[in-house]
């Protein structure tokens, strides 16, 4: 009797590490359900008007926690084209690559454009607050701009904002204070971005240490919470 419930208890162990080595390989079905709906509603709302089917069969990358998705893309003439999208594995199930968009892109072209809109952006601020280092933005476009770059100049998206700022002896309040300013000048320019992070940084032994940072979006109302 005692040995059949030691084999009893091998064999449930056994199905365990099958199942649970199942879903180290493959993942989750629930979670890989629900971001597959997180990238149809993401390709709803960014293309609204294209004509797409989703793969049935799902990559499942246990390193980093993502679902590989096969999205086919059929245009007017029937052609059709594969992309891959990423998806986590995890809430709030995001989507971390747009190959559709990133296969538009003019990269000559928006490199121009982003070393203009750095300069501008870097000219603009230190007016207000000096200490702003550098700039970095994600200025992307589809096809060979010739203009140079200003807030009007229209694009695919928002772009992100990039500040490094030395942190000296900066108390939080402080720091606050320099994104509340930053804030307002890129929006009284209607600089059309998406969201803006400073990381303040030290320098210790020669080495770079990046102590606080702060993230805002446009509209977002800054506290001192932010201040991470």
């Amino acid at each position: 009797m005692k040995k059949k419930r030691t084999y009893s208890v091998i064999a449930i162990l056994l199905i365990a590490a099958v199942v649970f080595a199942y879903m180290q390989i493959s993942g989750n079905t629930i979670d890989k359900n629900k971001a597959k709906e997180s990238l149809e509603n993401f390709l709803e709302q960014t293309y609204p008007d294209m004509d797409y089917k989703i793969k049935r069969s799902v990559g499942y990358g246990w390193s980093d926690g993502t679902y590989e998705f096969k999205v086919v893309k059929k245009d007017p003439t029937a052609v059709e084209t594969t992309y891959t999208f990423y998806v986590s594995a995890f809430e709030p199930y995001e989507v971390f690559s747009d190959t559709i968009h990133e296969s538009k892109i003019d990269k000559a072209a928006s490199e121009k454009l982003n070393a203009e809109a750095e300069q501008y952006i870097l000219t603009l601020l230190q007016k207000k607050v000096q200490q702003v280092d550098s700039v970095d933005t994600n200025v992307e476009v589809y096809n060979q701009i010739d203009e140079e770059w200003t807030p009007q100049l229209k694009t695919p998206r928002p772009i992100h904002i990039m500040l490094e700022i030395e942190k000296g002896n900066l108390a939080k309040e402080q720091m606050l204070q320099q994104s509340q300013e930053i804030q307002k000048q890129l929006n009284s320019e209607s600089i059309n971005y998406i969201l803006a992070e400073i990381e303040y940084k030290s320098v210790m032994n020669g080495e770079e240490i990046y102590d606080y940072y702060i993230r805002f979006t446009p509209e977002q109302e800054l506290t001192i919470k932010d201040v991470n």
